[in-house]
């Protein structure tokens, strides 16, 4: 549901959700990185983009099937692609590049608080305005 029949904050919400899943997916593959046989995950890109103008739903043919009223999201969590065994402990995590990957993504959820707070702004601006009237 739109804020103020805004949609700038549903996109603003999926985006910190997928921002923050993402970020744990991170620190779920720092924390495995001496862990034999554990293999990296991430989120593609792709899928996000996927599911950016849509909303999907889980199709119910059974009662006893999954509900997806939790809105969770770990469809999104696949195996990293670039599985080729770093390590003799069959281990693929990449400490370098998690840590890349982490500050980028914390680079990602600054911007978006920041543009989020910006439209908070801009509406207590107006609503400040509007009591002067």
């Amino acid at each position: 549901m739109a804020f103020l029949g805004d949609s700038t904050f549903t996109y603003l919400k999926k985006a910190l959700d997928i921002a923050v899943l993402r970020q744990d997916v991170i620190a779920s593959n720092i924390a495995n990185a001496d862990t034999p046989n554990y293999k990296a995950k991430h989120i593609p890109f792709k899928d996000v983009l996927d599911i950016a103008d849509s909303e999907l739903k889980l199709k119910k043919t059974d009662p006893k099937h999954i509900d997806d009223s939790s809105g969770g999201m770990d469809y999104l969590i696949k195996p990293d692609k670039n599985d080729y065994i770093t390590k003799n402990d069959k281990n693929n995590v990449k400490l370098d590049k998690e840590l890349t990957d982490l500050a980028k993504n914390t680079l990602l959820v600054n911007a978006l608080t920041a543009f989020e707070k910006y439209k908070f702004n801009e509406y207590r601006d107006v609503i400040s305005a509007s009591k002067n009237i």
